[in-house]
């Protein structure tokens, strides 16, 4: 089964996809959008969607009046609705689209309401915590004459897209055996009350450490890595067992706080076996082995390392000397999601991560994280959801 959306949109690969985009975005009318969500994320958002040409912000809602406030303030060239309950969003006839950037356990139900209002959407990932929320949206937008892109920005990276190019296109690997993806990185300083990982620096909402609300560190953070796997495998997995914990100030089981360490096995469909890990364990000077984001991906003509700026192919035998295959003007080029978003629209095409992207990620996010919490192995099929 293979879960690559849209072989067009696919096929505009690297700055060829950036250029098309923003051609496609800037020509034809205004597209009205309302905001609902706009905090740490939401405002980058905002922030990418004021740089759009021919969109207008016609709403913003947040229940935390000072977001609201700062939200409104950057967009008062166009004096937008100020609005605290999300559900009046659905009836304003000047707008067409919404962006939700809201907690995570809000975003199917928002993004469902939103579709079956005749809006289009752009949601944040996840696009669910649970097999029913995630089924929910999949309804919506099965009837739905618009569309929801999923906020899996990595889809639209032209230099991600270089290397599913060589893998998928030009079939560089050949057949795809095993992935191996890390997303590591060093704990905050004991003591400090701020954010874990490369963000130690900002603070976290309240919400995010509740697992009830965030879906947990895999669900919420991971589902990015996650989705690139299953793009990297063009399948989804039948299976996943795991482990995970909350290890640090002390050692607490999955479940309840968020995990800050967890390594998760997947089976695909089509026998791509992936392991994801995810630790904030990583020691500040241990160099020797990497830190941060990687992906490493073995073929029967060789492997392929990579780190969403860049990548290298290295032959099974060393016969040749390793190949870069990402050009230094796709590994500095910014992802065009946003710009994308609004060319849909306007084209009348469905968008790369649209809602079965998010959905697959979402449920294979969400069947590692069941196979962690049961300490079990956890089937596609136990999530009983039809995508």
């Amino acid at each position: 089964m293979s879960i690559q959306p849209n072989r067009r949109n696919f096929l505009l690969s690297s700055a060829a996809a950036a250029a098309t985009a923003t051609m496609a975005a800037a020509a034809g009318p205004e597209v009205r959008t309302a905001f609902i969500g706009v905090g740490r994320r939401g405002n980058r958002l905002l922030d990418l969607t004021l740089a759009e040409e021919n969109v207008r912000i016609t709403a913003i809602c947040d229940t935390d009046g000072q977001a609201r406030d700062g939200a409104l303030s950057k967009a008062s060239r166009f004096n937008p609705k100020s609005i605290t309950e999300w559900k009046q969003v659905l009836d304003l006839k000047d707008v067409d689209a919404v962006k939700i950037a809201t907690p995570c356990y809000l975003h199917a139900e928002m993004a469902a309401a939103c579709l079956e209002a005749g809006k289009y959407v752009y949601c944040e990932k996840p696009l669910g915590i649970t097999p029913e929320q995630v089924a929910l949206v999949l309804k919506a937008a099965k009837g739905a004459k618009t569309f929801l892109q999923i906020g899996q920005q990595l889809r639209y990276y032209p230099s991600v897209r270089e290397v599913m190019r060589h893998l998928h296109e030009e079939k560089i690997l050949g057949k795809i055996f095993v992935i191996r993806a890390q997303r590591n990185s060093t704990p905050a300083r004991p003591g400090s009350q701020s954010a874990q990982g490369s963000n130690q620096d900002r603070l976290r909402p309240n919400w995010y450490e509740d697992v009830k609300q965030s879906g947990d560190l895999i669900v919420e953070n991971s589902v990015h890595n996650i989705d690139c796997c299953n793009w990297i495998a063009d399948s989804r997995p039948e299976s996943a067992y795991g482990h995970g914990m909350r290890y640090l100030p002390e050692a607490i089981p999955a479940g309840s706080l968020m995990m800050d360490g967890f390594d998760v096995e997947y089976i695909y469909q089509n026998d791509t076996h992936m392991q994801y890990t995810q630790l904030y364990l990583h020691p500040r000077a241990m160099k020797e082995v990497p830190n941060g984001q990687w992906y490493t991906i073995y073929g029967e003509k060789g492997a392929v390392y990579f780190t969403h700026d860049a990548a290298t192919f290295y032959d099974m035998q060393g016969d040749s000397q390793p190949l870069e295959l990402v050009p230094k003007n796709l590994q500095e080029a910014e992802d065009f999601a946003m710009t994308d978003f609004y060319g849909c629209i306007r084209e009348k095409r469905q968008p790369f991560a649209d809602v079965r992207v998010g959905a697959v990620g979402a449920l294979t996010a969400i069947m590692g994280r069941e196979a962690i919490y049961k300490r079990r192995m956890v089937t596609w099929k136990e999530l009983g959801v039809e995508v």
